[in-house]
């Protein structure tokens, strides 16, 4: 009778993932670096874990369409907000969505922090990234 393998626990330090950039991260007028900033936490063939930060200059923000992979995932918002195009919350800080298999979503967001994981190993299809003049409601 064969053993089936069984997954090793470990541990993640905060300099064992280095944060990566995505390739439509921009440089700004201040030097700064905007875009979306990526940390792998876990890869298997079941799962990809990261976590993601999404960052824009002042008065912009990203506006992210994407379709979920073949098995969907799981995202919880640890920081800021999703927005709808007339600046108001739809998702907050703690919440928790899943993208079923196929679906497409996204939103806009200023300065947003995730806990991502994708089922399949594979991250979304980007579907369209745009940087967009944007000012978030007052009260939202």
């Amino acid at each position: 009778m064969s053993q089936v393998p069984r997954p090793r626990s470990f541990q993640l330090h905060p300099d064992d993932s280095p944060w990566e950039p995505a390739d439509y991260n921009i440089l700004w007028e201040d030097g700064r670096e905007y875009g979306r900033f990526r940390r792998v936490l876990r890869r298997d063939a079941h799962g990809l874990t990261v976590i993601a930060r999404f960052v824009a200059p002042p008065g912009k923000a990203w506006k992210i369409m994407g379709r979920a992979p073949e098995l969907g995932e799981e995202v919880y918002i640890m920081k800021g907000a999703y927005y709808d195009t007339r600046g108001r919350v739809v998702a907050r800080e703690g919440s928790f969505m899943y993208n079923a298999p196929g679906a497409l979503h996204g939103g806009i967001s200023t300065d947003m922090t995730l806990y991502l994981h994708w089922c399949s190993g594979k991250p979304d299809e980007i579907v369209s990234v745009d940087l967009i003049d944007f000012e978030v409601a007052p009260g939202a």
